[in-house]
């Protein structure tokens, strides 16, 4: 019932934002387009799309196919590609990260990747995050998983998630009883964050949150910590050195213990950080950069209707 064209419709509507659009992407005109939609939701017996305010919203059903697409789509390229090279061979691709956060949920990850792409060896280069981009530009690594999007020629930026950042501090502390923070409360605030190993004594190094909200907002802690593993990161909190912001995700196994730290939202919508999936533009297509893009984002996806 359900063709690979119609997989591929699906996907072409959502990613370019309108029929006119997919339509011209699949090389079709519009109303080859509109029967083929027709068609899939007939042989489904459902509505794929709605139209709110002239625009195409997916229905629940429509998520559906298109999460199925997006594992589809990519494997299919990939199978074609090892037929069409007459490689049978295991291909290598090489993964860094710009933070060290990433490296507490991708290992487990890449195991359930490669147990449906088998032919596949991933290589973390860990040296690279030092300078992820530059490596990425000099072809010595094939995709970084990063939050900074460079205003540099040739790369390919793909969102994978958002991700929740939240201020932790230790009980007693003057904002342990808010519900949230602004930047003005980090003003004269002792703050910890993590070291690079690039990065000298006195600079603030790649801090994301230094650079995107404080400095921004004007604010200036008093006094900086690096340290570079998470753990120490939060027992430094506990031990009420200073106070640090990390994802929500990360936080989760040291609250609600003795002598625990206290989680606050950052503003009172709370405060996002958004990561991408960086390649070269050149390798975009590539099947196993885009599969491995879909996965992390299918993964990801999964665990937020989860609710993990």
């Amino acid at each position: 019932m359900i063709e690979v064209r119609h997989l591929q419709m699906i996907r072409a509507i959502v990613e370019s934002g309108s029929m006119t659009n997919a339509a011209s992407r699949l090389f079709l005109t519009q109303p080859s387009l509109s029967h083929q939609l027709k068609e899939i939701e007939s042989r489904l017996g459902i509505k794929v799309f709605l139209r709110v305010n002239k625009k195409l919203v997916l229905t629940r059903a429509g998520e559906k196919l298109l999460r199925e697409a997006n594992e589809i789509l990519p494997r299919l390229s990939r199978i074609e590609n090892d037929f069409q090279n007459g490689s049978e061979s295991a291909r290598e691709l090489r993964i860094s990260t710009q933070c060290y956060t990433c490296y507490h949920w991708l290992p487990g990850l890449m195991k359930k990747f490669q147990e449906d792409f088998s032919d596949v060896v991933i290589d973390v280069v860990a040296e690279a995050i030092s300078d992820p981009v530059q490596y990425l530009l000099t072809d010595k690594v094939d995709l970084v998983v990063t939050s900074l999007k460079h205003d540099k020629d040739g790369i390919h930026y793909e969102k994978l998630f958002d991700d929740e950042q939240v201020l932790l501090v230790p009980p007693g502390h003057p904002l342990a009883g808010k519900d949230y923070v602004t930047p003005k409360d980090f003003d004269g605030q002792h703050l910890i964050i993590y070291k690079t190993t690039n990065e000298s004594k006195e600079s603030k190094g790649s801090d994301f949150f230094i650079k995107n909200v404080l400095d921004k907002a004007g604010i200036l802690p008093s006094r900086i910590t690096k340290m570079q593993l998470t753990e120490g990161r939060v027992e430094l909190v506990k031990a009420g050195v200073g106070i640090t912001v990390l994802s929500r995700w990360l936080v989760k196994p040291f609250l609600g213990k003795k002598g625990s730290v206290r989680e606050i939202k950052i503003g009172k919508n709370g405060y996002y950080r958004t990561w991408f999936l960086a390649t070269l533009l050149h390798k975009k297509s590539d099947p196993h950069v885009v599969s491995f893009g879909a996965f992390l984002k299918n993964q990801y996806r999964s665990a937020a209707e989860k609710k993990l």
